[in-house]
């Protein structure tokens, strides 16, 4: 009987080896070169300003979940299926070939027996998983291509050339099954039913020569692509993962703090090299897939913004000559000097208007496969852009009124308690002991149509017999607008400072949030600089007292609601059931889901200073609006005073003030007592 086994470069002449470790060699120089210039741009960037290699078990977790295991990528059903076969076909093939070289190297005989017909039937089937995976991938890039996925000769290139290494394999393995005869032939199943038909009637010295000729073939565009890799898309597989294993131990919803920064000459970006060399990295590992563009309520609403575009330009002015020293990219030549014009990163590189829409919702850092931190990219040039007073006219005043009145509808300080006439209102400086401080927040103060649900949060609160205080005329904004608007310098030595000092001498430990952007910047970035207090939202509590049977909803309310996740309460921290479970308590409500809920719930505009700033395309608010709709509702339900002020324009827009209401959660159940 045979031997189940086989000699590797059986068909070879001894000095094949020589050869193709000599090129070897020259491929693992050519990598190194293209890793080390990599690596020197992403040295250009500024130091990080926190700890990327903290919580070590929880990172490799992430990378194994999001980089190995494909988690994000899968969401896409058929673009995830095809990335995960050329993906673990990939792995599985790299083991293969480490197996077979471990052998001939190292003289250990594994390939044999049992482990043999294995082993040839894990390369057999991964190697089909792969020329399937080619296949998918190459059918949704050129006929159903995506609107995100970019529209690169180099990306297709890559997915043939790897095909082309799979398509080799196979021939490879045909011609030797159809020259040697092995006893094991039927397990790689595809290549020995190919043998008859491609090599039928042969000679077997033709075979031997064809064999020997796709064997070096195969070799070379195999060398070739490993040689490639630091210097196309398929980096990502390298730099993807770094992204991941790197990414941020913040809380979701926290921006990234600039320490010292009153002596802080440069708090933003105006260049490129300004970003972080984290930040650079996450660049370069762009996968270019357009899952964050697809998600983004800007684009949706053709607004100049794509975050994968904000991300590729980035990196296309990573651009290194021969020295390592970084060079932007030029867009134009003069054409009086002939020289490149390089064009100015911040005005014509990264323009306005794309950086200005940013509603900071997180939808796209929810979808991005590689973790790339789009908010703060963007944020960060915010800031370059305050620093150096060039910000839109309505951001202007928004910051202006801020600075000067302590909120962002510019009112008088004495205005603040307005909402608050001819209700049994609990003021800290008069009750002295209490629990909860409700932060009522500016929405709320000052918003008319938000004062109402503040006056339902308090006949609340008072009827479950809550103790609770409200600071009243000592509360001004809690700078949440200011810090994603890039004015970082008024949010820590302004609000921070003085929010901190009122709760010291309060002795303040807990803390009732209306707002969900109140709810987040107290939760998430005021620990930052040294507050620490225990928040909940009012949705949370309000669930909570119904739970306790503190409150009885006990009136039905006959309405088809269409829920709205604010982005601040959901994405930002992962607060969905608590809303929906305040108002399943409710006789007669009916919550009508939005196909774009919880976590991938679609913005109503208002955030990251888009409150205050005036839309140049359609407006997301009325996008939502029309999902709202599309449900069947006849009211829409929020639980953040932002959104709601968005809805009631959206309903106003489309005149229908007399069939649709905009409800928060707090209203409705106050309705029902």
């Amino acid at each position: 009987m045979k031997t189940i086994g086989r000699e590797i470069l059986w068909n070879l002449p001894h000095v094949a080896a020589i050869i193709m470790y000599a090129l070897f060699g020259v491929v693992m120089f050519v990598i190194a070169w293209g890793v080390y210039r990599r690596v020197e741009a992403y040295r250009l960037g500024r130091t990080e300003r926190e700890n990327r290699f903290d919580d070590l078990p929880g990172r490799l977790r992430d990378t194994l979940r999001l980089a190995l295991g494909q988690q994000r990528v899968l969401h896409r059903k058929f673009g995830g299926l095809v990335h995960l076969c050329i993906f673990s076909a990939f792995i599985a093939l790299f083991i293969v070939t480490c197996l077979v070289a471990v052998e001939y190297d190292l003289g250990f005989r594994i390939l044999d027996g049992n482990f043999y017909i294995v082993f040839k039937l894990f390369a057999e089937t991964f190697g089909m998983v792969l020329l399937l995976g080619i296949a998918g991938a190459l059918v949704r890039r050129i006929v159903f291509r995506p609107p995100g996925l970019t529209k690169e000769n180099d990306d297709t290139l890559q997915l043939l050339l790897i095909g082309a290494i799979g398509v080799t394999g196979f021939l490879i393995e045909t011609a030797r099954i159809a020259a040697t005869h092995p006893v094991i032939a039927p397990i790689s199943y595809i290549s020995n039913s190919l043998a008859p038909a491609l090599f039928g009637g042969m000679p077997l010295s033709e075979i031997l020569s064809v064999h020997k000729a796709l064997w070096w073939f195969h070799l070379l565009i195999a060398f070739g692509f490993l040689a490639s890799l630091p210097f196309t898309k398929m980096i990502h597989m390298g730099t993807g993962t770094a992204s991941v294993f790197l990414r941020t131990s913040r809380p979701k919803g926290a921006l990234q703090p600039i320490p010292n920064i009153e002596e802080e000459e440069n708090p933003g970006v105006t260049a490129v090299a300004d970003f972080s060399w984290k930040q650079l990295l996450s660049a370069d590992g762009c996968t270019k897939c357009g899952r964050c563009q697809d998600e983004c309520p800007a684009f949706a609403a053709e607004m100049p913004l794509s975050p994968r575009d904000v991300v590729l330009k980035t990196k296309d002015q990573l651009g290194l000559d021969l020295y390592g020293s970084l060079v932007p990219s030029a867009t134009n030549v003069d054409k009086d000097t002939g020289k490149r014009v390089v064009p100015d990163f911040v005005r014509e590189v990264l323009t306005p208007g794309e950086i200005w829409a940013c509603t900071t919702c997180r939808a796209c850092m929810q979808a991005c496969p590689v973790m790339i931190e789009h908010i703060d990219m963007i944020v960060d040039v915010r800031r370059g852009y305050v620093a150096a007073s060039k910000v839109p006219d309505t951001v202007k005043t928004a910051l202006r009124k801020m600075g000067d009145t302590g909120n962002p509808w510019g009112l008088p300080q004495d205005d603040r308690i307005a909402w608050s006439e001819g209700l049994n209102v609990p003021f800290a400086a008069e009750k002295k002991e209490f629990e909860y401080l409700y932060w009522v927040g500016c929405a709320g103060a000052y918003d008319p149509r938000n004062q109402k649900v503040t006056r339902a949060i308090v006949s609340l609160l008072n009827r479950a017999g809550v103790s609770y205080a409200t600071l009243g005329l000592e509360e001004m904004c809690c700078g949440e607008s200011a810090r994603r608007m890039g004015e970082e310098g008024l949010f820590q030595l302004g609000m921070v400072e003085m929010v901190k000092e009122v709760f010291s001498g309060y002795k303040v430990k807990k803390v009732i949030t209306q707002c969900p952007h109140c709810f987040n910047t107290f939760r998430n970035e005021y620990p930052q600089f040294g507050v620490n207090v225990e928040v909940i939202h009012h949705s949370v509590l309000l669930r909570d007292l119904i739970a306790q049977g503190k409150l009885s909803p006990r009136k039905a309310n006959n309405v088809a609601l269409a829920f709205h996740d604010s982005c601040y309460l959901g994405r930002h921290n992962d607060i969905y059931d608590a809303p929906r479970e305040a108002l399943a308590a409710i006789p007669g409500i009916a919550i009508n889901e939005m196909k774009k809920n919880r976590e991938e719930g679609f913005c109503c505009g208002a955030g990251g200073g888009g409150m205050w700033m005036e839309s140049p395309g359609k407006r997301i608010n009325h996008l939502r609006f029309g999902q709202a709709m599309s449900t069947g509702a006849n009211a829409v339900g929020s639980a953040c005073p932002y959104c709601l002020i968005m809805f009631d324009d959206a309903i106003k827009y489309n005149n229908l003030d007399d069939s649709v209401q905009a409800k928060d959660v707090a209203e409705l159940v106050a309705e029902s007592l």
